[in-house]
């Protein structure tokens, strides 16, 4: 799997869209890491709590649920751009290049087609679920669904930056602090 330069260095070679690109992907990281930071200090104290001082925080389970729904969402846009999801890729090594190239539009089409779909779903369901409350918190229902039409519509963004090149050579964004090979087992 070959890559392609990460947004911020294409942001740097100039252009609107490769500058506003780059800052979706640094935003995108940000939410995602902050989210993650605040779940592991949240079930830690928890945690603490509960075993040092027979106290336990009710409302933090509840929280931190709902920021591992919203940390899948969010960050499956940036998985998807640097081909970390699980996928079949044997077919296509196996077919000429133009029959591969096909085959990686369809696929790109198929996703495309997903997420549209997964982001008006998500809507209808966030306004099926907008007057309901969470057990504990009594939050509104509809803003923790919400990860799944802006998580959605995130993935169709992130896909369509990278369609191109995914398209014509099987690339995706590089990292220099990831690379989904090694997630490999």
């Amino acid at each position: 799997m070959t890559g392609v330069p990460r947004p911020e260095a294409a942001a740097a070679r100039g252009g609107v869209l490769a500058r506003l690109e780059a800052g979706l992907v640094r935003a995108n990281r940000w939410v995602v890491i902050a989210l993650v930071a605040v779940m592991a200090v949240l079930v830690f104290a928890n945690v603490v709590a509960r075993y040092a001082f027979s106290y336990s925080f009710v409302w933090a389970e509840e929280v931190t649920r709902y920021m591992m729904v919203w940390v899948g969402f969010i960050g499956s846009g940036l998985v998807l751009r640097y081909g970390a999801h699980i996928a079949v890729e044997a077919f296509q090594d196996v077919l000429p290049a133009r029959a591969a190239q096909a085959t990686r539009a369809l696929v790109v089409l198929i996703l495309a087609v997903s997420f549209a779909a997964m982001t008006w779903l998500g809507v209808q369901y966030v306004l099926f679920a907008w007057d309901q409350e969470t057990p504990i918190l009594n939050w509104n229902f509809g803003l923790v669904y919400l990860a799944v039409p802006l998580g959605s519509a995130l993935m169709l963004v992130h896909l369509l930056c990278i369609a191109r090149p995914y398209i014509l050579a099987r690339k995706f964004d590089q990292s220099e602090t990831f690379n989904p090979e090694d997630a490999v087992l």
